[in-house]
């Protein structure tokens, strides 16, 4: 079956839509900044820096969360295709799969922190806690009346968000699905983060002997996936796996990575790929792993991570990652790193500059706590 893909609508620090974020790639203008986000600490983040709650529109206080605000601005750069599929569909042949970490979570704080000092539990939204807020959100906005689906799984959930989505439609539960990824900035997250001593107080600089960690970023990004052709870019395969080695740390024998990637290409029935986005954390563990990955079976392809620009994205990395691929392919370029050109080793193909390239395939990496390891493939026509 043939699944296709819209343009992604995506907002990140680094731009308010795709061609905004991609230019930013492209010219390698990192949106990380140093930022005092909770009580007198300072952070290294990409945090988006104008008013989200302004463009809001009134909803059910439940959907009420940064993390759904954000979504929103990407959902409404593709709002022309969704309306159009709606009318060619149908509202009950229409699902929502949306990937992501923290939800509302950030909202029902102060009702803790008012029970520690009262004994008072009031108005705690058990809904801004649920996975499932995000998708729910944009079913009810839209009107929709087919499956609403949250997907969380650390930092793969924007990209196995578009794979569940892609199984909905083979599986004839629905025509076409919105679907995609969105994370806020949240306290729990970036201390959490801190807590595992995986933050960097620089810039980050993924599979460079330099590297110190990551800087933790928001977003959203959004497709429509159709089973009607929708643009000239299609989802060529996926693969998904875990190997259960570790609650933080990946396997540094990479085994089940590598096998994830093998079994992407061989669904694609491809030897070889033309862009590879990574995953690059910048943290050790990560980034030694992923070297190993792809330099055994993809070592010479032209590969770049895109969170130095505007940070890692959580559960909306996948999505927004898949959208820079999705723009190398209709734009004809391979992204760049900003990037120190210091190696570690194993070597990977990563480039430092931009190439005008015809780019037919393109390859998006994601690995998440656990050892859950998301990859998919899309391409031209």
């Amino acid at each position: 079956m043939q699944i296709y893909l819209s343009n992604p609508g995506i907002i990140t620090s680094s731009g308010n839509n795709a061609d905004e974020v991609f230019a930013s790639v492209i010219d390698k203008k990192s949106a990380i900044r140093e930022i005092q986000f909770y009580e007198d600490k300072k952070f290294m983040l990409g945090r988006i820096n104008h008013d989200v709650e302004h463009f809001f529109p009134k909803v059910d206080k439940e959907f009420v969360s940064r993390t759904n605000q954000i979504l929103f601005l990407a959902l409404m750069q593709i709002e022309n295709e969704i309306y159009k599929s709606i009318e060619k569909y149908g509202k009950e042949r229409i699902g929502v799969v949306i990937g992501t970490t923290v939800t509302g979570v950030e909202n029902n704080y102060n009702v803790f922190k008012s029970y520690a000092q009262t004994g008072k539990f009031n108005n705690y939204s058990h809904s801004k806690n649920s996975q499932a807020n995000p998708a729910n959100f944009v079913r009810d906005f839209l009107g929709l009346k087919n499956i609403a689906m949250g997907v969380s799984s650390a930092c793969t959930s924007g990209n196995k968000a578009i794979i569940e989505a892609a199984r909905l439609i083979e599986h004839n539960m629905c025509d076409a699905v919105i679907c995609g990824g969105s994370d806020a900035l949240d306290t729990l997250t970036v201390l959490g983060f801190q807590s595992l001593a995986v933050l960097s107080d620089v810039r980050m600089n993924p599979f460079s002997a330099n590297r110190s960690g990551t800087n933790l970023g928001e977003g959203a990004a959004v497709f429509l996936l159709s089973r009607e052709e929708i643009s000239n870019i299609k989802l060529y395969s996926f693969a998904c796996n875990s190997d259960a080695f570790h609650i933080t740390q990946p396997n540094p024998d990479a085994n089940m990575q590598i096998l994830a990637i093998s079994d992407a290409l061989r669904k694609a029935n491809l030897v070889n790929i033309d862009y590879i986005n990574l995953h690059g954390t910048g943290t050790i563990a990560n980034d030694s792993m992923e070297a190993k990955a792809v330099s055994t079976v993809l070592p010479s392809t032209f590969a770049s991570s895109s969170k130095t620009i505007f940070g890692h994205t959580l559960g909306a990395a996948g999505a927004i990652e898949l959208g820079i691929c999705f723009k190398a392919i209709s734009n004809g370029i391979i992204p760049p790193q900003l990037y120190d050109g210091i190696d570690i080793s194993p070597k990977i193909n990563i480039c430092s500059n931009a190439i005008k390239y015809d780019v037919k395939t393109a390859m998006n990496i994601n690995f998440a706590f656990g050892g859950d390891n998301a990859i998919s493939v899309i391409g031209k026509l």
